[in-house]
């Protein structure tokens, strides 16, 4: 059963790290918007799903979230159920439209832990979800963790290649950006969550 909702303001429910996390994440999707020529409403949207994707994490047990070891196959499995749960906590806190709501669930794949029937999923989350995927992946697998350092920029991609639902487009296109860029200098994230908490209300996307 998922914990009530406790907090006005939806940054709260994030640990410090799970946000920089979705900071880093948001601004890889940026760049990948940006090389796709993704702009305008459909941008916002996924960006400010990209902004709050783990939400759901904060339903997970912290000896989960924080295990200094990799984890196991039933830990794995409640941990991917973080993504439906993000799903929920945003329908209970009104955050976001439907669009947006969607992506989050899908952002570790269709395949994942989720209540809602292929027919129930709109067009928008199906097309632009992979953009989510890889952005996460790429953050995930170049960052340090508890249990190992971060890896290269190729080790990184060549894992991301072999998932089955990165499309090439994207693939393509997070090749480009991570060559030229990185995390750059004058990004700021706390300026762009407030920005997205006010475009997210429902009346601007």
């Amino acid at each position: 059963m998922m914990k009530e909702a406790r907090y006005d303001k939806i940054e709260n429910y994030f640990t410090k790290e799970t946000k920089k996390h979705c900071d880093r994440v948001t601004h890889y999707v940026e760049l990948l918007t940006k090389q796709l020529n993704i702009l305008g409403v459909d941008q916002k949207a996924i960006l400010a799903a990209a902004q709050i994707h783990d939400i759901g994490k904060y339903y997970i047990p912290d000896n989960i979230l924080d295990a200094p070891r990799p984890l196991t196959r039933l830990e794995r499995e409640v941990i991917d159920m973080h993504a439906y749960y993000g799903y929920e906590a945003c329908k209970e806190l009104n955050y976001g439209t439907e669009d947006v709501k969607e992506l989050v669930l899908l952002h570790h794949g269709m395949n994942k832990y989720r209540k809602l029937k292929d027919d129930q999923i709109g067009s928008f989350a199906k097309k632009y979800y992979p953009i989510l995927i890889a952005a996460d992946m790429y953050d995930a697998l170049t960052s340090d963790r508890v249990y190992r350092k971060a890896l290269d920029r190729e080790t990184a991609l060549k894992i991301i290649a072999e998932h089955s639902e990165v499309y090439h487009w994207v693939f393509t296109a997070l090749e480009k950006v991570t060559k030229t860029g990185g995390l750059s200098a004058v990004w700021k994230p706390d300026i762009v969550f407030t920005a997205l908490e006010k475009v997210t209300k429902g009346e601007n996307l």
